[in-house]
């Protein structure tokens, strides 16, 4: 996990699924474009005109930020994979990149196996143990989640 990973909306790379997976590996937002699927090459985030170019530009630093694409992304992934994308802008903003990697290291760890979970999947892809960060839907239509206190 480096500090390339972190995409332009504020997702971390690292724990895509894309990234994770060994065949058709992704590198993530910030690495080469022949690595990218085809939806990711296209993101309309990323490929954005206020960018002027700049594809790696977080989207915080934009006069227009949040937007409508990014409250949108912002949702569905609160939602489906309990990662705060407005969370993860104010900690870069407060401590860097560097010390959010450095805390994202620790709070996206497997507890049985150590390699960082994916935050698209339930449980960790190298060894089976449950996802401590992945949201649980209960029958009553509730969210939990099973983040380590």
């Amino acid at each position: 996990m480096k500090t390339k990973d972190i995409a332009p909306c504020g997702l971390n790379c690292s724990l895509c699924l894309g990234y994770q997976r060994e065949k058709n590996k992704c590198n993530g937002c910030n690495g080469p474009e022949e690595t990218k699927p085809y939806h990711c090459v296209e993101c309309r985030i990323r490929n954005c005109e206020e960018k002027h170019g700049k594809k790696d530009t977080l989207c915080s630093e934009c006069k227009k930020y949040p937007c409508r694409w990014i409250k949108d992304l912002e949702k569905r992934y609160r939602t489906r994979y309990n990662v705060r994308i407005h969370e993860n802008f104010k900690a870069i903003k407060d401590l860097g990149k560097r010390e959010f990697i450095k805390r994202e290291k620790v709070k996206w760890r497997c507890t049985g196996c150590n390699q960082y979970v994916c935050m698209h999947r339930e449980k960790c892809l190298f060894c089976g143990t449950n996802n401590h960060m992945y949201i649980v839907k209960t029958k009553i239509g509730r969210a939990s989640c099973r983040e380590r206190v």
